[in-house]
């Protein structure tokens, strides 16, 4: 089992410079129960024609198994299926004397397909989750998890296609109910896909300039029902164009200019969001350590109505030992300031990660709202820029802390309108020999920019929301082949209001135990303790639960 130490110094070696695929573009909404379909269809339809064209394109590779999945040159098929039993003693999460005892059977296929190869590049990983619930009147029913990401490179070192696909889980409201486990019967969760297609163009202006011309589409679509809100809160579709241009590198100072414009629409308020800035910024190098920059510019928005102002802003960065960084840098708005610091230190055994980050939140993600392995892809980001390599190093990390991928490991809420959002997030690793000790803590903050009169979500109620959690985590490796795991989890969310009791909060206490019965088999067992606070959503709830996965 690979540490966490172990992954960090890996994944610092150097790796072929790839484009990130961060972005994405926006389509016309289609039907809302066909949209999981596209988002499946459409990655696995691209990666698969990627892999074919990396297999015929190179006639000195070879075919055949190796370990988990059929490799083929770059391309990696890794299907899989799951079956899991959970008895619970609270389904519906509701209150003493009411508790509704019920087994869920689960079965979960799914895939995982890697291409490092070939003009496309990129990881999907999709899961198919067929609950059944047996001594309750809850209907069976299925969940969709897919993350996907590629890029695909049309004309070598030219022109380029992000392309990012996410189907998960999601909390509607930050003061309606929160459950351990997306299996239980919670009215507050919904299913969110997003879709996102960013094709741009990269080239020289001959010895003078570096350019780059993007254009960045998202729509996001959730479920029906849910809490009694609108079917389409936190519905949005997005379009984005940018320019930018940058100085010859090397130099030890160097320029900039870049230049964007957006439209962010949401669908419950009919709400349109628009903003756009030309900025130019300089760059300093004094020493091999060190990097400064201004930047200086206009900006036009209509977060508090229409305005046009100056932008301004500083940044820095410094590596005083190859395993520290820290970094930040801020700028100045008319609707408030936006910042990014982020402090990291790798040691022996030791992984310490800092960041802190305010700006504007356009609803394209869940406000505050992340899985594990959201989370985790987003800490370890600037370790390796490489999508399919980080998703494999993510994973690892999963598995070594006994922790589920998709769970909620920061709680949020689906917005209808902008916000400013502040986000600051520590987390520790300690990896020994046989144990490995993680810590993880958050603290979001969100404020209204403007909520429409028509809107649904939690900002009609307060302006200001306050998310707070903190994950422990304990792993200790028995043999080679069973490893157990602690975990306890705490989420709490607070607004300011004065008249209504906005305040929630879900404390969990998970042991479990894997074993590996096989090179492609894994099963685990596991108990949960859950408590919930708050007089009309308060309940408590204890768990038993069995899984077998296996690998093809």
């Amino acid at each position: 089992m690979a540490t966490t130490a172990t992954m960090g110094r890996a994944a610092r070696k150097p790796s072929r410079a790839r484009p990130d695929t961060m972005h994405s573009a926006g389509h016309h909404r289609p039907p809302r129960r066909s949209t999981a379909c596209l988002l499946v269809a459409g990655a696995l339809g691209a990666l698969g024609a990627t892999g074919a064209a990396g297999v015929y394109a190179q006639s000195d590779g070879s075919s055949g198994e190796s370990g988990e999945g059929a490799k083929r040159l770059g391309l990696t098929v890794v299907p899989r299926v799951g079956l899991s039993e959970t008895w619970t003693d609270n389904l519906t999460l509701a209150p003493k004397g009411s508790r509704d005892q019920a087994f869920i059977t689960g079965i979960s296929p799914g895939v995982t397909i890697t291409n490092r190869t070939g003009w496309m590049r990129g990881v999907l990983d999709y899961t198919l989750d067929g609950l059944i619930y047996v001594k309750s009147d809850q209907s069976s029913r299925v969940q969709n998890q897919l993350v996907a990401r590629g890029n695909a490179e049309l004309i070598p070192s030219t022109l380029f296609v992000d392309v990012n696909g996410n189907i998960s889980q999601q909390s509607i409201s930050a003061f309606g109910q929160t459950s351990p486990s997306n299996d239980l019967a919670n009215p507050n969760r919904t299913e969110v896909r997003t879709l996102s297609v960013s094709p741009y163009w990269r080239g020289m202006l001959s010895t003078i300039a570096s350019f780059e011309l993007r254009a960045m589409g998202q729509i996001r679509d959730s479920s029906e029902g849910g809490s009694g809100n609108s079917s389409v809160s936190g519905d949005t579709k997005e379009g984005t164009v940018s320019f930018s241009l940058s100085g010859p590198q090397g130099r030890a100072l160097n320029w900039g200019l870049q230049a964007y414009t957006r439209r962010m629409h949401y669908e419950l308020t009919g709400q349109d969001n628009r903003s756009s800035s030309a900025v130019a910024s300089l760059n300093w190098i004094p020493d091999v350590d060190w990097v400064l920059g201004v930047t200086a510019g206009r900006e036009k928005s209509d977060y508090l109505g229409k305005d046009t102002s100056t932008i301004y802003g500083l940044s820095a960065k410094w590596l005083p030992t190859p395993r520290t960084t820290l970094s930040g840098d801020w700028q100045h708005h008319s609707y408030g300031d936006s910042h990014n610091a982020v402090l990291e230190h790798r040691m022996t055994q030791v992984v310490v990660r800092f960041n802190s980050t305010q700006s504007v939140s356009t609803g394209s993600d869940p406000s505050g709202q992340m899985t594990n392995y959201q989370l985790l892809d987003l800490q370890y980001t600037s370790i390796e820029p490489d999508a399919a390599k980080r998703d494999a190093l993510v994973r690892a990390l999963l598995a070594a802390m006994g922790l589920n991928p998709s769970a909620i490991s920061s709680s949020g809420f689906l917005t209808n309108s902008a916000t400013m959002q502040q986000r600051n997030e520590l987390s520790v690793a300690w990896s020994g020999q046989r144990m490995t000790v993680t810590l993880a803590a958050n603290d979001n903050k969100s404020r209204g920019l403007g909520t429409s009169a028509t809107s649904s979500d939690d900002l009609a109620l307060t302006n200001n929301i306050r998310q707070r959690g903190v994950t422990v985590s304990v792993a200790y490796r028995f043999t080679p082949l069973s490893t157990g795991n602690l975990t306890y989890t705490r989420q709490q969310s607070r607004g300011d209001s004065t008249t209504v009791d906005l305040s929630t909060g879900m404390s969990s206490l998970y042991a479990t135990s894997t074993l590996r019965l096989g090179p492609r088999t894994d099963a685990t067992l596991g108990l949960r303790h859950t408590r919930s606070d708050g007089q009309a959503l308060g309940y408590r709830e204890n768990a038993v639960y069995a899984q077998v996965s296996q690998r093809f």
